[in-house]
């Protein structure tokens, strides 16, 4: 099923829950990433009814799906670079920055950097799976709660790496507790890349960025970056002018 959405924040989620219980789990032979298994169900979300108004639609996933448990790392995109020979965009713009050499030290379990929306779909097509698309983001990202963030309603920094606790740069995928369906770092390390009517990308889910102090109207940069996936969204265009970032990573989906 495929969403249309510019603009898209979460209202409530109403589906099956795996609390309390191990989620199923399947493993991509080709990069060795662990996909957790997303169950069925809907939400509502405040979408676009023209330009001046929006209405609450119900989006139902009446299929589940295998989303990945975590983003992918500098080691699995690396080992897609040796595989294919292929070059970044940022690599093929000769930029200072690159996904191997960031500007910043990363391990091998960070989440890949300074990639361009192109990069993500040439590494999920080699993998042999996809990008989500935004409504499948937020709806695994929710895991079937309906409070600010899906841990409560303030910031956390068990579950949340941010520029307050993550100095200068992206941390080990996976080293923040998980959401409630076991997916790790929906919130925060490196925004992701997610589908937006299949021509137009948003970044969700990232809470870090190297800039120092950023403060905003409704408070500290590091909430208010944490808080766009619930309730709102914020970026759902082309960013032609920063087609790559130092927070800007992926991770993946596999549908049935």
């Amino acid at each position: 099923m495929k969403y249309c959405l510019n603009s898209l924040f979460c209202m409530l989620v109403l589906t099956g829950c795996h609390h309390g219980t191990s989620p199923e789990k399947w493993i991509n032979s080709i990069d060795h990433m662990v996909f957790i298994k997303v169950p069925a169900g809907m939400f509502e979300a405040e979408v676009p009814a023209d330009s001046h108004h929006t209405k609450v639609e119900s989006l139902f996933f009446d299929q589940e799906f295998w989303m990945a448990e975590k983003e992918v790392t500098v080691e699995q995109f690396r080992h897609f670079v040796q595989m294919t020979g292929y070059i970044t965009r940022a690599e093929l713009d000769s930029h200072r920055f690159t996904w191997n050499h960031p500007g910043f030290i990363q391990n091998a379990d960070h989440p890949v950097v300074w990639l361009a929306f192109q990069d993500a779909l040439a590494y999920a097509d080699w993998a042999g799976v996809s990008l989500p698309t935004q409504a499948e983001w937020l709806y695994a990202c929710r895991a079937g709660t309906t409070s600010r963030f899906f841990w409560g309603d303030s910031l956390n920094n068990q579950y949340v790496w941010h520029r307050a606790n993550s100095g200068d740069g992206t941390r080990s995928t996976g080293s923040k507790l998980a959401n409630p369906w076991g997916l790790y770092d929906m919130v925060g390390n490196a925004w992701e890349y997610t589908i937006v009517c299949d021509e137009r990308w948003a970044a969700m889910g990232g809470s870090w960025t190297r800039c120092p102090q950023y403060m905003t109207r409704q408070g500290n940069i590091a909430e208010v970056l944490a808080e766009t996936v619930v309730p709102k969204l914020t970026r759902c265009e082309p960013y032609e002018a920063y087609p790559y970032d130092d927070d800007r990573g992926f991770r993946c989906i596999r549908r049935f």
